[in-house]
């Protein structure tokens, strides 16, 4: 696949006329002006309020003299923005393919001024909330001025802030219907691990597959076998998972995606403890260390298989480094989830903790935390010891409820 094959959300003649005039009056109101101000010997407010509203589409004369009565060029020049277009193409063409977009971003960056105030402002504002830029309010202003595919490649955004699990979905297969590339149906996956929804993941295999492969793109194909494995895997389905995951390993072997070998690793050994392999378990959990770093959630698993192997005190070494990975964090960075896992894993160290009703109280409190934070995968890893800690205190309803919730979510989110 070239680069001209790529779906990019660019700028073409057929842009909305409406934009100039809805870019003008975001600055007029951002510098505070009115419109008497702004149109003083040019115009009259009314006709200001038309270009304003995208109800008429001024001579380039007027709209030229109407941003610089706020200091601003509105660029229409096709020659002095062609390499614009040209970096903004490479952009989106390096994000599908997961290549680094931080230098091309750069090169953006330089010519602000030439794009926040052109034909190519809402790909400018584009790439700049994918490198996380605080842009998303104005994005929101201009949605409804948005070609098919900008508008997509917004969807993907909101995707990543919205809390509502359907509603991301929903964003996300909306998208996928405009883009049609393993880039879109990738975040789709994603909103479907999150939602649980193991088998539309297995269903999307021969659609992504086919889109990867005939892209030439490695990434998205590794991705999406990570995907499927992890989907298997929150189920503790180990034969499937190992298959989907041995995939993307080769696939992802000596190239420069250390970071997702490192999250293939981890959930492979965080599904070994829940199979009780607790040996190979610290093997791949080491091997996920080496291909990245000591991660709170690596930490907590090290130390909860330590403790099932009963080796406490190396598990307290572990402990200790969570300890300090919380209380190092800003408050706004620590999940509340991440806190009751270590809370649980301490409480674990101790002789009968099973039959202590204050670990079930921190279980209750650990499970609704996840069900807010988290995908059922984190959940189902605490199954066995939900379960024991329920029968061991005689809470037999309370098992049974979680067994049947847990069994609920198996039949719904697998084949």
């Amino acid at each position: 696949m070239t680069k001209a094959d790529v779906t990019i959300p660019t700028a073409r003649p057929s842009r909305s006329a409406k934009l100039p005039g809805l870019l003008l009056k975001s600055e007029r109101i951002r510098q505070n002006k009115g419109q008497k101000e702004v149109c003083h010997g040019i115009c009259v407010p009314s006709y200001l309020s038309k270009i304003e509203h995208g109800s008429v589409c001024p001579d380039r004369k007027i709209l030229s003299e109407l941003f610089g009565q706020l200091g601003i060029c509105y660029e229409e020049d096709a020659a002095k923005l062609s390499c614009c277009q040209k970096l903004i193409e490479n952009y989106f063409y390096r994000l599908q393919y997961e290549l680094d977009t931080k230098t091309v971003y750069g090169e953006l960056k330089a010519e602000d001024e030439k794009l926040r105030y052109s034909e190519y402002a809402v790909d400018w504002l584009l790439v700049r909330a994918f490198e996380q830029e605080d842009v998303i309010s104005f994005l929101e202003e201009l949605e409804g001025h948005m070609e098919p595919k900008q508008h997509a490649y917004y969807q993907l955004l909101r995707s990543l802030s919205v809390e509502d699990v359907a509603e991301k979905v929903l964003l996300c297969k909306e998208a996928c219907d405009v883009l049609h590339h393993s880039y879109a149906m990738n975040f789709l996956c994603d909103a479907y691990l999150l939602a649980g929804n193991y088998s539309a993941i297995h269903a999307m295999e021969q659609r992504i597959v086919a889109a990867a492969v005939g892209e030439g793109n490695t990434f998205q194909l590794a991705d999406f076998f990570f995907l499927n494995g992890s989907a298997y895997a929150c189920l503790n389905m180990e034969e499937m998972m190992m298959l989907y995951y041995e995939r993307g390993i080769r696939l992802l072997q000596n190239t420069g995606w250390q970071n997702r070998l490192a999250m293939l690793y981890y959930n492979i050994g965080a599904t070994y403890i829940s199979l009780k392999k607790y040996d190979l378990a610290l093997q791949y959990l080491k091997m996920a260390e080496d291909h990245g770093e000591a991660s709170f959630d690596i930490l907590q698993k090290k130390a909860i298989v330590l403790i099932r192997m009963g080796r406490k005190e190396e598990a307290a070494e572990f402990l200790e480094k969570l300890r300090e990975t919380l209380f190092n964090r800003k408050e706004a960075e620590s999940p509340s989830v991440d806190m009751l896992k270590y809370e649980e894993a301490v409480m674990e160290c101790e002789d009968g903790f099973l039959e202590n009703p204050e670990y079930l109280e921190l279980l209750e409190k650990l499970i609704r935390a996840i069900r807010k934070e988290r995908h059922f995968g984190h959940l189902y890893f605490y199954r066995d010891v939900i379960m024991e800690a329920c029968k061991r205190q005689r809470k037999y309803k309370k098992a049974l409820e979680f067994q049947n919730e847990i069994s609920g979510n198996i039949i719904k989110n697998s084949f």
